[in-house]
C-alpha cells in the first residue's frame, strides 16, 4: 500500500489529510507519539473521521457547484473505481460474512445505477422490464445477506 500512495503523499497538494496524516495512515509514521497511549490514537481517529466527513462534503459541494467540464476532469472512472472498490470490498477482509451495512451500500449502487441506465438509454419495454428484474434480484440478495447475518 506505502508504494501505491508514495507519489501522493510526496507530491499532493493539500487537500483532506496532511502530509503527516497520510504518513500515519499508511504506517509510515505512528499514528501515536511517544509511548503510543491510547488517549492520543484515539484523538488522531476523532480528527481524521472528521477530516473524511468534511471532505466528502466538500466533494459534494464541488458537485452542486462546479460545472459538467471542471467535474469531468476530477471525477472519472479511474478515479472512483479503486474508491468504491475499498467501500465495497475493504471492510470484509476483517470480517467472515458480509455486513448489512455493505450490502445496503451495494444495492443502492447497483439502483442507482439502473436508474440512471432507465432515464437516459432507449425506452425499449424489454430493457425497463431487464432493469426492473435486475432490481428485483439486487433487493432479495440484500434482503438474503441480512437474514444470513442475523443467525
Amino acid at each position: 500500500m506505502i508504494d501505491r500512495f508514495k507519489l501522493h503523499v510526496e507530491t499532493s497538494c493539500p487537500s483532506i489529510f496532511s502530509r503527516v496524516t497520510r504518513e500515519k495512515l499508511l504506517g509510515s509514521k505512528r499514528i501515536w507519539g511517544g509511548k503510543g497511549d491510547e488517549a492520543t490514537r484515539n484523538t488522531f481517529w476523532y480528527r481524521t473521521r472528521n477530516q473524511v466527513r468534511a471532505g466528502l462534503k466538500d466533494l459534494h459541494l464541488f458537485l452542486e457547484s462546479a460545472d459538467r467540464k471542471n467535474i469531468n476532469k476530477v471525477v472519472t472512472v479511474e478515479a472512483l473505481r479503486p474508491i468504491v472498490h475499498d467501500l465495497l470490498y475493504r471492510p470484509l477482509v476483517y470480517e467472515e460474512e458480509p455486513d448489512r451495512e455493505r450490502a445496503q451500500l451495494a444495492r443502492w449502487f447497483i439502483e442507482m445505477g439502473f436508474e440512471y441506465l432507465k432515464q437516459n438509454s432507449i425506452r425499449l419495454p424489454q430493457i425497463e422490464r431487464g432493469i426492473d428484474d435486475a432490481l428485483k434480484l439486487t433487493t432479495f440478495l440484500a434482503g438474503h445477506l441480512e437474514e444470513v447475518k442475523g443467525k
